[in-house]
């Protein structure tokens, strides 16, 4: 009767075992999907990121944003004559406020 109930134990061990096998595969399976899904994504951002790295450096493009802006307003280069010493600007003192500002004192309720 004992060997019966050892040689059952070891059945139900190995089908146990042939169980989680079946599982483990399955899941391992599905995981590698998910793997390849993962890369296909990383490999979609690259060449977006990429792109977009190659839409801002033309974007930003010094020749380009200076016609840009040239086209856009009439600014024009400054001329060595416009410029002028710092100090040779004449100094205008600060504007006198017509109504300063009251400040209640601090024992004064609202």
């Amino acid at each position: 009767m004992s060997q019966w109930i050892v040689r059952f134990l070891f059945l139900m061990i190995a089908f146990g075992a042939g169980v989680l096998m079946f599982l483990l595969k399955y899941h391992v399976i599905e995981k590698e999907e998910e793997l390849q899904k993962l890369h296909a994504q990383i490999r979609r951002d690259s060449r977006e990121i990429y792109m977009l790295q190659i839409e801002w450096a033309s974007a930003n493009d010094p020749m380009r944003l200076r016609d840009f802006v040239r086209s856009q307003t009439k600014f024009q280069n400054i001329r060595s004559s416009q410029l002028v010493e710092a100090d040779s600007l004449p100094i205008k003192p600060a504007p006198v406020p017509m109504n300063p500002p009251k400040f209640e004192s601090e024992g004064d309720e609202l």
